[in-house]
């Protein structure tokens, strides 16, 4: 069985809010808390998604005792990376002394955290000892900063999560979906195979983009069905829900459709926007510190992005820990 040991985080220091987006005006910087919940961002300064990484997974190496040298592998979840090669998690590698680790990358944007405990939980049980999975995105640099369809609404973070064959939460059931037929409606167009830099003939090409209202009768849709799936499959009710912080009025629309009650879900996006595949484990850390966690047994993980992907997560609360 695999277990989540310990989770951190770590957050750029620069806060932006709502009013400092002055490149747009003033009636649509306050449409953006009343259309996303979203308050502040943070955004990086001169730190790159693997540095970033780094000072998560050295969180987490502190909060739980482990020596680098204990680590035996470690997924880093991006849909921003340094660079197109080599992985980014080979550089948190050299940052954090993480000598004995095999490493590699994992792109499902927005469902990538969930999607790398699905592996780190495989590779548990294969014989693996320990397993960092770190989810670190920074979209400040992805992002057209004159485009208010998008720009408002990201932000950068990262956030890591040790698993091991024993801990405080059981990797109970993990579910991964995806469906090519949507890989166009979240992209980047320019910088890879497809569309080279030498072919790039628009600027916008090589900014984030997205087609927005089909993205959010996507995240409604499998978000709700994700936590029902759950639900079914493990014959349980969960004590708190957990999804991709996207969008404070999708999670209030996840919540209607499945007649669960708005307090059930854990919310952070109005401090931190949308970090993409890291959001998920941001909110798990946030949770995890805060004094609800010592009540609840059962928590759901959901996520929705590009791809199109969606991953949900069941875990169940180590009662007899050693």
């Amino acid at each position: 069985m695999a277990y989540i040991v310990n989770t951190a985080q770590y957050l750029p220091a620069k806060e932006i809010s709502n009013s400092e987006l002055t490149q747009f005006p003033p009636k649509y910087r306050q449409l953006i808390e009343e259309k996303a919940g979203i308050k502040t961002r943070r955004h990086v300064t001169d730190e790159c998604t693997s540095d970033i990484g780094a000072l998560a997974v050295k969180q987490l190496l502190k909060k739980t005792g482990m020596d680098p040298s204990g680590i035996d592998a470690l997924i880093c979840a991006t849909s921003s990376p340094d660079r197109i090669q080599p992985a980014t998690a080979t550089r948190i590698q050299e940052i954090c002394g993480l000598k004995n680790a095999f490493c590699f990358d994992l792109n499902s944007v927005c469902s990538g955290g969930i999607y790398g405990l699905k592996i780190a939980s495989a590779l548990i049980k294969d014989g693996i000892k320990n397993v960092i999975v770190v989810a670190a995105e920074v979209y400040s640099r992805l992002l057209n900063p004159k485009d208010i369809a998008t720009y408002p609404y990201f932000g950068d973070g990262a956030a890591a999560v040790l698993v091991s064959g024993h801990g405080l939460y059981e990797l109970k059931d993990v579910l991964l979906f995806s469906d090519g037929s949507g890989c166009d409606v979240i992209q980047i167009p320019a910088g890879g195979s497809m569309l080279p830099a030498p072919a790039v003939k628009k600027e916008r090409d090589y900014y984030f983009s997205m087609d927005g209202q089909s993205v959010y009768r996507f995240a409604c849709e499998k978000g709700s069905a994700l936590i029902e799936t759950l639900a079914e499959r493990n014959v349980v009710a969960a004590d708190r829900i957990i999804t991709h912080q996207a969008n404070r009025n999708i999670i209030k629309e996840i919540a209607r459709r499945t007649n669960l009650p708005e307090e059930t879900f854990f919310i952070n996006v109005e401090k931190y926007a949308n970090t993409a595949g890291a959001s998920v484990l941001i909110a798990l850390n946030e949770y995890l510190e805060s004094e609800k966690a010592n009540e609840e047994d059962h928590v759901f993980l959901a996520a929705f992005g590009g791809g199109l992907s969606w991953a949900g997560c069941y875990l169940k609360k180590e009662n007899h820990r050693e």
